[in-house]
């Protein structure tokens, strides 16, 4: 170049000719002396440049990359890819449907469901009720496990398979209060709309005394077993009563303890008395011998001796509905030992625990309930006969009205002074009262319970005339109770049996101490005699003998 012509080229470029098209061409200002970079030097000697590709339309849809190596730029010339810069013609659609790329759905974070859309299944529902409420509610309701229609059905026809004791004092307890009566009589919206505690009360709101008719039903479901339990009890007590009162083995032990108590008594103000109050019969093992033995061990050594068969008299007492069993003592009570059923193991200890004072309260609790339901079902019945005289009087006038309209047209000059009735009105106004399933249902139960309740007074009677004819029997006025007189007898069994297995006790240690005494005489005895041989064999007449 012009400037440069006395200095020579750099070291292995003299042969080297300038690239095509830069002869003349002075470098850029600033870069006269100052070698390219290595990578800068070979791209501005790359050759001729490159004609471009055909370019392609953008992929309606996302595709799959293909990885491959591209060839470098410096390796093209003479080479397939000089010929290729036009594309190929394709069904790009088909493509793309074959190798479209798959796009990742982003995750989305789900609603967390509001506490109305998890109670009932939707966020629409309304309830009429506060939210502690409503879940105890429905928690009662779950258990019944069916729909609120349908237990509205079982309370109106009291279907008792439904109705269990227990369910029925669940539903006592979630039936609308005051407050929640309100609530539901207030709402005039869509009752579909409503959450399932909330459509219960709304419909047990539509039902007249639903509260007390409940209370009614429970108490007519758990009549039978709180009758039988009555039942029980009473005829136990007579049972036990008319036993002792008759029981002549007892007599007999009783006898003797007179006797032995005036042998005691003699010369005193408490001497030679034709008897005595039989409390003392549960007190016989205070009075203690010389021996530490008591009164009542006397009375059963005595009986050992002489009558062995009343020693057994308590086991007529463990089984009050058979007959006694005891020699000479026979339950003479005929047809009161077939009274009533009771069950096999009642025993006079079972008596004794028995509360009449509570059957008596139990009684009047029941004639109560039957006097209070009884003036229900009558009012009841005058509802219904109001409501069947106020249906008819309604038929009669739709059917006056309608030959009012067949006389008087529609149009004509009378038929516009009568009153208008609409369709819906006319229809509710002439729809008949529904019938009266719960004075239905509980009639008959009402009359079944009203003769059950007057034989159990029929038998608390006879109950209270046995003992007191146990009290005239026995001469002990002042007891008060059955279970008192009877609690005496029970106590005195129970101490004549601990008796009898004590004096068992000793008959066996003195047996077994005589066993041992015969024993050791017997092994003394043949030790003295192995002696005396002894003896006799060292003696000198034998060794004489010898």
């Amino acid at each position: 170049p012009p400037g440069m012509g006395g200095i020579p080229p750099p070291p292995g470029i003299g042969g080297i000719p300038p690239p095509p098209g830069m002869n003349g061409i002075p470098p850029p200002p600033g870069m006269g002396g100052i070698p390219l970079p290595p990578g800068l030097a070979l791209n501005l000697n790359a050759g001729p440049q490159l004609k471009p590709r055909e370019p392609l339309s953008k992929p309606q849809k996302p595709l799959k990359k293909l990885h491959w190596e591209p060839v470098k730029l410096t390796e093209l010339e003479g080479t397939l890819w000089d010929d290729t810069l036009k594309n190929v013609e394709f069904d790009k659609d088909r493509f793309s449907a074959l190798f479209q790329r798959a796009v990742k759905k982003k995750k989305k974070k789900k609603k967390r469901a509001t506490s109305s859309e998890r109670r009932g299944g939707a966020a629409k529902q309304i309830s009429l009720l506060d939210s502690k409420r409503e879940v105890n509610i429905s928690i009662a309701l779950n258990a019944f496990k069916m729909s609120v229609e349908m237990l509205c059905e079982a309370i109106t026809h009291i279907k008792l398979d439904v109705l269990t004791p227990e369910r029925l004092n669940a539903l006592i307890k979630i039936l609308p209060n005051e407050e929640e009566e309100k609530a539901c009589r207030k709402f005039e919206g869509d009752r579909s709309q409503l959450s399932k505690p909330s459509l219960f009360q709304y419909e047990m709101c539509k039902i007249k005394h639903i509260g007390k008719r409940l209370e009614q039903v429970l108490f007519m479901t758990t009549l039978d077993a709180k009758t039988q339990e009555i039942v029980n009890g009473i005829t136990l007590v007579k049972k036990a009563l008319d036993r002792v009162q008759r029981s002549k083995p007892l007599h007999k032990i009783i006898h003797l303890v007179l006797t032995i108590g005036n042998y005691m008594n003699y010369g005193t103000r408490k001497g030679n008395v034709h008897g005595f109050h039989v409390s003392l019969l549960r007190k016989l093992n205070v009075t203690k011998s010389t021996e530490g033995t008591s009164l009542i061990d006397w009375v059963i050594e005595h009986l050992v001796k002489n009558d062995r068969a009343l020693l057994k008299f308590t086991q007529e007492f463990k089984g009050l509905n058979r007959k006694p069993e005891s020699k000479g003592g026979n339950d003479n009570s005929g047809k009161a030992s077939q009274a009533a059923d009771i069950q096999p193991d009642m025993t006079l200890d079972e008596a004794a625990k028995v509360e009449t004072e509570m059957i008596l309260q139990a009684l009047s609790k029941l004639r109560g309930k039957l006097k209070e339901l009884g003036r229900d079902l009558k009012k009841m019945a005058q509802e219904d006969n109001e409501a069947k005289r106020a249906a008819e009087r309604r038929r009669r006038e739709k059917g006056q009205l309608e030959v009012t309209n067949k006389v008087n047209p529609v149009g004509s000059p009378r038929s516009a002074t009568q009153p208008k009735i609409s369709s819906r009105s006319s229809t509710r106004e002439t729809t008949p009262a529904p019938p009266n399933h719960f004075y239905k249902a509980m009639i008959s139960q009402f009359l079944r319970a009203a003769k059950k309740s007057k034989s159990l007074d029929k038998m608390y009677n006879k109950m209270i005339e046995s003992f007191n004819a146990s009290k005239k029997f026995f001469a002990c006025n002042d007891i008060e109770k059955p279970e008192d007189l009877l609690l005496i007898f029970s106590e005195f069994n129970a101490l004549f049996d601990q008796a009898v297995f004590d004096m068992k006790q000793r008959m066996k240690r003195r047996k077994r101490d005589q066993l041992r005494a015969e024993q050791v005489r017997s092994r003394s005895g043949s030790k003295s005699r192995r002696q005396s041989f002894t003896k006799s064999a060292s003696s000198p007449n034998v060794n004489k003998l010898e």
